[in-house]
């Protein structure tokens, strides 16, 4: 096993032993990386292995995201596990498909490079927050704790990317960003939740101006709210992203389920073309501290979700 405790974990050997890692920028790494992925790719194939498909799509995206925001971030001793990797070596005796998804494992590494250096540092933090605190060897202790970690927008291929918190008055926020951006089509939820007036009013923005919703990032709390606001609603397979739904809470602790806001809630999910009984179900059975997510398949006959890789919406 190999362990790159300096400032590009995966990119200083890939490079050459003799670089120094303060010497090595992204664009760099990135170049590095991009290199050698396409070697074991050749490599593979000279050995017989197919094309990789859509199976090994993203493979390692997860690790190497919170490994590389992680060390932007100064947490280079928490990601110490998300870093070490094995190199296979590149024999005629080597597995053709152990060598392809090596290739796409890098490949996944350069993609999620590429996202994180366009990412602000609200971006980074939030995400780090949310997708990696707890996740690939990283202890809860590295968590953030920043007023500032406010809800933060991204465009990239048509897709306008949510980040952080759903806070008071992060609709206005939304709505600008649509109007500053007219070629969204899809919106990307990757958010712990907040406010659920907020999220409401994002969801009927959305369906309004006819967009599609999917995830980048786990959706939880308020936030699959905003989700069910899609026209069509895309989740695709794998460990994650996924939603989580729990009790309406304030400071000062769970609102009762009798509450006029679960009415608001179930009307609101009636107009999205959702049924809200499941939904509200799930809100109930977990306390404010608490998460229920439920397995993708549940989520197609109430209509959360419109279209599930492998599962829904074919």
């Amino acid at each position: 096993m190999k362990i790159f405790p300096r400032i590009l974990a995966f990119s200083i050997l890939l490079i050459a032993p003799s670089i120094l890692s303060a010497q090595t920028s992204w664009s760099n790494a990135i170049a590095a990386v991009s290199e050698k992925s396409s070697a074991y790719y050749d490599f593979a194939l000279s050995l017989g292995s197919g094309h990789p498909g859509s199976a090994l799509h993203g493979i390692g995206y997860e690790r190497h995201i919170c490994a590389i925001i992680g060390r932007m971030l100064g947490f280079q001793s928490e990601i110490r596990q998300a870093e070490t990797f094995e190199d296979p070596p590149r024999t005629v005796q080597a597995d053709p498909m152990e060598i392809m998804q090596h290739a796409v494992f890098l490949d996944s590494w350069v993609a999620a490079a590429r996202n994180a250096t366009s990412m602000t540092e609200i971006q980074k933090k939030s995400l780090w927050n949310l997708e990696c605190v707890g996740e690939h060897g990283i202890p809860v202790s590295a968590y953030i704790d920043d007023p500032e970690l406010h809800g933060d927008f991204s465009v990239r291929d048509g897709t306008l990317l949510v980040y952080g918190d759903i806070d008071w008055g992060i609709h206005e926020r939304f709505t600008e960003a649509l109007d500053d951006h007219q070629g969204v089509a899809t919106i990307a939820f990757g958010s712990a939740g907040g406010s659920v007036m907020d999220a409401i009013l994002i969801g009927m923005e959305i369906r309004m101006r006819g967009l599609a919703t999917t995830l980048h990032g786990p959706c939880y709390s308020a936030c699959p709210l905003a989700f069910m606001g899609g026209t069509e609603r895309r989740i695709w397979m794998g460990p994650g992203p996924h939603l989580g739904f729990h009790r309406v809470y304030t400071t000062s602790g769970a609102v009762p389920l009798d509450d006029e806001i679960y009415d608001q809630i179930g009307k609101y999910l009636v107009l999205m073309d959702v049924d809200p009984l499941p939904v509200l179900k799930w809100m109930a059975s977990a306390e404010p501290s608490e998460m229920h997510k439920p397995e993708l398949e549940e989520l197609c006959v109430p209509g959360v979700a419109t279209w599930i890789q492998r599962t829904c919406g074919f």
